[in-house]
């Protein structure tokens, strides 16, 4: 199955960026192919997770691609990370997962990974020369929002 990793660190704090990621509805505002986002079933766990089912419309207008991506989203707000997990159609296996660490004062690692396989194999082969392109555009994407966010944030001394 292709994984597809990519680590940045931002002039943001971990709760700023975090945020962006853990507010899922708003992916449609600002995430690449992403053309609506909406959440279903949202539950505060005893633990302090919150689990909710994510459903994700992809388009891709120049390789006639649209598909509804559903997943099974959990946010870890002691652990700063946010994975989304599917095994419904187009996939048969998804596994997206961001993770976010202080550095120093004023900044953030974010390190965003995904493991895939499609239930198509030709869409699989299409898509595989372009995945890591894709990881990347949502990482360029995510700091673009917390750009418009916050501002171009703190840098560290």
């Amino acid at each position: 199955m292709p994984k597809f990793n990519v680590t940045r660190v931002v002039p943001y704090s971990v709760e700023q960026v975090y945020e962006i990621a853990g507010d899922v509805s708003k992916y449609k505002n600002f995430m690449p192919l992403v053309k609506k986002s909406i959440v279903r079933n949202h539950v505060k766990n005893p633990d302090g997770t919150e689990t909710f089912e994510a459903e994700l419309e992809i388009a891709y207008k120049k390789l006639g691609i649209k598909e509804v991506m559903r997943s099974r989203v959990t946010i870890d707000w002691v652990n700063k990370v946010v994975t989304a997990v599917s095994n419904e159609p187009p996939v048969t296996h998804l596994n997206a997962q961001w993770r976010f660490n202080e550095v120093g004062a004023s900044a953030c690692e974010i390190a965003f990974g995904v493991d895939y396989a499609l239930k198509s194999r030709a869409m699989q082969f299409v898509l595989s020369g372009m995945f890591d392109m894709v990881v990347r555009r949502v990482m360029s994407a995510f700091e673009e929002r917390a750009h418009e966010l916050y501002g171009p944030g703190k840098t560290s001394a």
